[in-house]
């Protein structure tokens, strides 16, 4: 969030500057800034990334603006407070961020977004792929410990008729489920838990404990199984299924570049500042090109000077 807020705060300031006469901005006893002096000394820190960002903010709006709307928006926004309860206040003014701010960096991903679902068809085989990894979501509870000794007494105790809720709220590590018996919220293999966790409850029955503890990134885990639906026909979850591909794609930074390097390249971007002139070239390729160019051309003069 913070990293958002310093682009934020250079895009601001470029739209302030470059649309402004040559005003003083500041004044000493050794003489005067001007935002010409601002706006020169600017271009050459936060500069390229602050129209970078300007640039692909007007082509995702030319194209996709229509799309997300303010409903769109204010549920996000909604929905990620509610998600950090009351720290979220906290962590905006630690970012240097308010609402609208906030809201403004919730509507440029929501653009990629409706981007990079515009952009991406998937094959049969594509589906075929995902089928194969992809779980209902289920229902369960855990008991999290330190040591694989530790959970291993647990299972044992568990075996012999302890009751799982009570062994939960005694010895897990989890202070966000142990209260609750160490009951998660729904979950499946793209809700972001450990994948050795996900495995794990996915081969349980309902009501079965692992037999064995499962280590996970943060310790030992015993699972007890909820609710596991059967999995079904494929035919009955390409909604399902097709969500968790998009989501893969938007956490691949580099299938993102290559669908906004796309729409960039239909925009005939045109920029007038020689300095600035070079800041979409990992969008448009012409960096690739140059450098391509510049090599046949040190090639072309090694053969000439050893004619």
């Amino acid at each position: 969030m913070k990293k958002f807020m310093l682009s934020c705060v250079a895009v601001l300031a470029v739209i302030t500057i470059a649309g402004c006469s040559n005003s003083t901005v500041a004044t000493t006893k050794g003489g005067k800034v001007t935002q010409d002096d601002l706006y020169e000394s600017m271009k050459e820190t936060a500069g390229p990334a602050a129209l970078q960002k300007l640039i692909l903010k007007d082509v995702l709006e030319e194209n996709y603006g229509k799309d997300v709307t303010d409903k769109k928006i204010n549920a996000e926004f909604d929905k990620q407070k509610k998600s950090y309860g009351e720290q979220f206040d906290t962590l905006l003014k630690q970012a240097n961020l308010t609402e609208k701010s906030y809201k403004d960096t919730i509507r440029m991903n929501l653009l990629v977004e409706a981007a990079v679902k515009a952009n991406t068809k998937f094959t049969d085989d594509d589906y075929k792929k995902a089928w194969e990894d992809w779980t209902p979501k289920m229902t369960a509870q855990h008991i999290l410990v330190a040591d694989e000794a530790a959970a291993k007494d647990l299972i044992a105790k568990i075996n012999a008729g302890e009751d799982f809720d009570t062994l939960a709220k005694e010895n897990s590590l989890d202070t966000g489920s142990k209260e609750d018996g160490g009951k998660l919220p729904e979950f499946d293999a793209t809700t972001g838990y450990d994948p050795a966790f996900v495995a794990a409850a996915a081969k349980l029955k309902d009501g079965e404990v692992t037999a064995e503890p499962v280590q996970g990134q943060n310790g030992y885990h015993i699972i007890k199984m909820i609710k596991n639906p059967e999995k079904g026909n494929m035919k009955d979850h390409k909604k399902e299924l097709e969500t968790a591909m998009l989501d893969a794609k938007l956490k691949d930074n580099e299938y993102i570049q290559s669908v906004l390097a796309k729409l960039v390249k239909k925009a005939d971007v045109k920029i007038k500042d020689e300095d600035l002139k070079d800041v979409m070239d990992s969008y448009t390729g012409k960096s690739s090109d140059k450098k391509e160019s510049t090599t046949k051309k040190e090639s072309t003069d090694k053969k000439e000077s050893t004619k």
